[in-house]
């Protein structure tokens, strides 16, 4: 406990001098931007020095009001221009959010997702049994400052068991389920400060990685609800962490209106997962370029390294992933990939393992010409997990509890409805079918337990969420 709370300590005071020194990030950062801006610097050259040197420091000092949250003063305009500005505005909503354009200020977030299932059903030991539960999937509750130059944010993520991660084999998803769920320090899901300048953002505290695409799948979306359905599927099956603690640094910007470039950088802790976490001897490094046009297409390259210390060996991971996102008319199609090359051990023997995760969500929503009525949708779910544990009591570095060649599949449908904002708030609620086929996942019965397939399960779910 008392190292973590350490580590974060450590990642805010990172932060401070920043925000201490923000003036000289005008500077630093001048280079990022925009082309068009050069001919207001050629003009500004030509002012006289007195002049530019009022301006200056007024800039300064709003860049300091917003550092310190203090609002900044409207600067006066000609009528005339007041409403054409506002005439724009009310005219291209959509253009001004790709622009990047967002309420500054101090918000409350909310996010809840959860959902209750009448029918469920799995097998054990080759006999078939089910199941009816509830579950709280995720329960994001906290306050975040977005200003022109300071970003800081804390949330706590209240989530419940879920009945097929508990009962299943898969004990590096268990082991991630529960390092956000479990204890004092792990509820900090989400804590942090940073600055930016310029779209050029640094961040200290427990973040989520830097990695593809991965936190955009903190919102409604589709409405998938389950675990399997909410998250990356990489971070379901516990490749990557949820949440680390570290820094990151990064640039997300829009380019010319409609391009949208992001690229990252994060140093953590290493994986949230591990036995060792608290310990000086795990490391994580995650990487992301990407970019985006519009709300047509966004895409990303993805790359993490991690390093895990098991009886005084090292054992690493390594990681790469494309994650693409296509909307269009309605149509969204979610498409993930990821392959990993990992280290594990038994006794004293190490062994190099592999495991490939592919997801598919294709899905269409129907639009509403209503007040409050946003649109109905309905998704198609597929997963293949290629790199099956068999045995979910076992450690995961232990390589004999571990197919590479080994394949599960999930497949799934959802249908759900979407209101609109209300008072600020969003909802959906809907129906989910998601099964998971009996596979073999050990023709030979390497370890002679008996233990040749993966039973699988299905379930049928009713789910509701909002989101503030």
């Amino acid at each position: 406990m008392f190292k973590k709370m350490f580590a974060l300590l450590i990642a805010v005071l990172f932060v401070v001098p920043f925000v201490i020194t923000a003036d000289d990030f005008d500077d630093d950062f001048g280079g990022f931007e925009d082309e068009s801006e050069d001919s207001e610097e050629s003009e500004d050259e030509e002012e006289a020095p007195a002049k530019k040197k009022s301006k200056e420091m007024s800039e300064s000092d709003a860049a300091m009001k917003d550092l310190m949250g203090d609002p900044e003063e409207e600067k006066p305009a000609k009528k005339e221009q007041k409403e054409a500005a506002d005439a724009e505005e009310n005219a291209a909503p959509a253009e001004n959010a790709a622009a990047g354009k967002s309420l500054k200020g101090i918000k409350p977030v909310l996010l809840v997702k959860g959902g209750f299932t009448p029918y469920g059903s799995y097998k054990e030991g080759g006999k078939s049994l089910s199941t009816m539960f509830g579950s709280l999937d995720e329960g994001i509750i906290g306050v975040e400052y977005l200003g022109k130059h300071v970003l800081a944010k804390g949330t706590l993520n209240i989530r419940t068991n879920y009945f097929f991660i508990e009962n299943g084999s898969n004990p590096l998803a268990k082991v991630n389920h529960h390092s956000i769920q479990n204890g004092a320090a792990n509820a900090l899901y989400e804590v942090y400060g940073g600055v930016k300048f310029y779209d050029v953002f640094i961040k200290g505290g427990k973040i989520i990685p830097e990695y593809g695409l991965v936190d955009t799948w903190q919102n409604l979306g589709m409405g998938f609800t389950t675990p399997f359905l909410t998250r990356s599927l990489i971070a379901v099956e516990g490749f990557l962490p949820e949440t680390d603690a570290g820094l990151a640094l990064g640039y997300n910007g829009i380019i010319k209106k409609d391009h949208n470039l992001f690229l990252g950088l994060s140093l953590g802790t290493g994986a949230n997962a591990s036995e060792f976490w608290e310990s000086d001897r795990t490391f994580g490094l995650y990487g992301r370029v990407g970019y985006g046009f519009k709300d047509y297409v966004k895409a990303a390259f993805a790359f993490q390294y991690r390093n895990d210390y098991y009886s005084n060996k090292t054992l690493d991971l390594t990681g790469i992933g494309v994650h693409i996102n296509v909307s269009a008319y309605g149509f969204e199609m979610p498409i993930t990939f990821d392959y990993n090359m990992m280290k594990m051990m038994k006794g004293t023997a190490r062994k190099n393992t592999t495991a490939m995760l592919l997801s598919l969500a294709p899905g269409y929503a129907y639009h509403f010409k209503h007040e409050w009525i946003d649109k109905a949708g309905l998704a198609l779910r597929f997963d293949l997990v290629q790199g099956v544990y068999l045995d979910g009591s076992a450690h995961y570095l232990d390589y004999t509890n571990f197919r590479s060649a080994s394949m599960i599949m999930r497949i799934g449908v959802t249908a759900n409805f979407f209101t609109k904002e209300i008072a600020g708030v969003r909802a959906m609620a809907g129906l989910t079918f998601l099964m998971q086929p009996k596979s073999k996942v050990d023709a030979k019965d390497i370890n002679s337990d008996g233990k040749k397939y993966d039973y699988g399960f299905t379930t049928i779910a009713l789910q509701a969420g909002a989101e503030f």
